[in-house]
């Protein structure tokens, strides 16, 4: 199969060198090409979504110069494919490469990621997207009412977060509209020579309030590395004392992230229902119970 994408696609018939890359979640065909290019193929059906999230890469791009630029998007029906052509990032995903750095290294790398991240958030939801309060409270309502189905989870830590999050979701309210990665952790993100190097898989591009990006940190980021979090956060909010209104929203869009994790985890397995499920616990612990909205790795580190 891969000789006859290679033959099909004119970015590899006439490379040099193609390196086929299977690491990550991504259910995309990825393959370098003379490490210059990044080649994703993905299903026919899928070309219309993927369209946009391409286009929407393309402007994001002349906003930092840590995306990748957008270079070709096309189909090929022949093989029930589309595709697009990136500019390649060398280096090496964030997991693996704050391994080898030092604490203060890590931070860095962390501080850059969240400095950048914040340049794309200036880029606005297209008119006409549904208020982020109104999409987001409808999306946690739902979860909600699929958490009070869970029978083994304790009905203590059940109450605690539906409480909180009703208390808070207020916060919401006129929040801006702007562009989300989604998926904001070391993993998607690009390493070299201990720099940051770039943002990568954008195929959970969202529109909503810039802050909610943040919160995968707390969740995913810190199992990497707390300096490269806590660098994030501190880039983000350009190096100054983070506020209260800040750490509210964080709070929320967290206890939040648990809830969906409980009910998504249930859905995908008892190993990843295990696995979430002492995630969203320790979540739970680092703001004590949501009683704090500063979470504990942070303000133990400073």
């Amino acid at each position: 199969m891969v000789k006859i994408i290679k033959q099909e696609f004119p970015f590899m018939r006439e490379a040099n060198s193609v390196q086929q890359l299977t690491k990550g979640f991504s259910d995309d065909q990825k393959f370098v090409i003379d490490d210059k290019y990044l080649i994703r193929l993905f299903p026919l059906e899928d070309a219309n979504h993927r369209r946009k999230e391409f286009e929407t890469i393309s402007m994001l791009s002349s906003l930092s110069d840590f995306v990748p630029i957008a270079i070709e998007f096309g189909v090929q029906e022949a093989l029930g494919l589309a595709y697009m052509v990136l500019s390649y990032l060398p280096g090496k995903d964030g997991e693996e490469a704050l391994s080898s750095l030092t604490e203060s290294e890590q931070y860095h790398v962390g501080f850059q990621a969240g400095n950048e991240l914040k340049k794309l958030h200036e880029y606005p939801a297209p008119e006409g997207t549904e208020p982020w309060n109104i999409h987001k409270k409808r999306k946690s309502d739902r979860y909600i009412e699929e958490l009070k189905l869970l029978e083994d989870l304790d009905t203590r830590v059940v109450n605690k977060l539906i409480s909180y999050i009703k208390l808070n979701e207020y916060l919401m309210e006129g929040r801006p509209n702007r562009f989300q990665h989604d998926d904001f952790h070391p993993c998607n993100l690009i390493v070299e020579r201990k720099e940051f190097n770039g943002f990568i898989d954008f195929q959970r591009m969202d529109w909503g309030d810039p802050i909610h990006d943040l919160q995968k940190l707390g969740f995913f980021g810190i199992k990497v590395s707390v300096p490269f979090s806590i660098g994030a956060l501190d880039g983000y909010n350009g190096g100054e004392k983070i506020s209260e209104e800040f750490w509210q929203l964080f709070a929320l869009y967290s206890a939040m992230h648990v809830v969906s994790s409980f009910v998504w985890g249930k859905k995908m397995g008892d190993e990843q229902y295990d696995l979430l499920s002492r995630y969203a616990m320790d979540v739970l612990g680092d703001h004590d119970d949501f009683r704090e909205n500063m979470p504990r790795w942070y303000r133990d580190m400073r």
